[in-house]
């Protein structure tokens, strides 16, 4: 099954020291680009976070947020005063009140606008037992964002292949429309020299301009591949995995091929045909840039 890089889950359970909340959401991206967002006293655990979220996700920009609603008296951290930075800053003030003749009170509420002064720090849970309540909460906001990403993609999957038949069709009528572009170029070449040369014709070179413009126009092998493209476009849609990359390639390889046959047939209903083609590889290029 495909997924797309696109999705949200969320998780959350009470533990002995709070409620943890873990929400995650992803976006298209060429690569896998990890933002975390986690509350002070709890940075020591990123590399923990990426290396989960790296082996269940392969590309994307995630963005991941981990809240604690602390219980009353059983907070996992503690304030932590920095008592020399505390006494150099009242020293450092006071100086500056007295040296320039300053207004104001050197107080509490003063000293506390220094956030080093006073400073949360982990107390009661090591590294390790936070982890061990974490892990599980993460587990399943990751279990849930995978089910978005999964019926996000079914749903492009749907849609590529709807328009992978819209292709195909208009591929037919171009290979029905190939063998007439030839027999109209005969007849017109006909008509034009039995009127220039008052009815004589020779009809050995007549069919060697034929032949010469059928061998110029000729877009067999053009058709051929188109359609081998969306042979294995529709096989990796049935793969699964991560697989965008691979589709992204068979659209660039689609459209150099539909260019050449433009380049090639000056016929109008099959510069219909093309246009229409190009046009739905790039709604297939749209969908393919959200695939994981």
């Amino acid at each position: 099954m495909i997924r797309s890089m696109t999705g949200y889950g969320e998780a959350s359970r009470g533990t002995p020291f709070g409620k943890i909340r873990v929400q995650i959401r992803s976006l298209n991206h060429r690569f896998l680009d990890l933002v975390l967002r986690l509350p002070p006293g709890f940075m020591a655990l990123e590399p923990r976070f990426r290396e989960v979220i790296k082996g269940c996700i392969r590309r994307g920009r995630v963005d991941l947020y981990l809240k604690i609603e602390r219980n009353e008296g059983a907070s996992p951290l503690r304030a932590r005063v920095d008592w020399g930075l505390a006494r150099s800053y009242l020293e450092g003030m006071r100086e500056l009140k007295e040296r320039f003749d300053l207004r104001g009170e050197v107080d509490l509420p003063l000293l506390l606008s220094f956030r080093e002064v006073l400073s949360p720090e982990e107390e009661e849970l090591g590294e390790e037992e936070l982890w061990r309540e974490i892990l599980p909460v993460l587990e399943e906001a990751l279990r849930r964002l995978d089910e978005s990403r999964k019926r996000e993609g079914e749903a492009l999957r749907e849609d590529l292949l709807e328009r992978l038949k819209v292709i195909g069709g208009h591929l037919q009528g171009i290979e029905e429309r190939a063998p007439l572009v030839v027999e109209e170029y005969r007849r017109r070449l006909s008509s034009k020299a039995k009127e220039l040369l008052d009815g004589e014709l020779d009809e050995g070179r007549l069919a060697q301009e034929v032949a010469l413009f059928a061998s110029r126009a000729d877009i067999t092998e053009e058709v051929v591949r188109i359609r081998s493209h969306l042979e294995q476009f529709r096989e990796r849609l049935g793969e699964g995995g991560p697989v965008g990359k691979a589709l992204d390639f068979l659209i660039q390889e689609m459209v150099r091929e539909a260019n050449t046959i433009a380049s090639k047939s000056s016929d109008l209903p099959i510069t219909r045909h093309v246009l229409a083609i190009k046009e739905e590889v790039e709604k297939l290029r749209e969908q393919v840039q959200n695939i994981e």
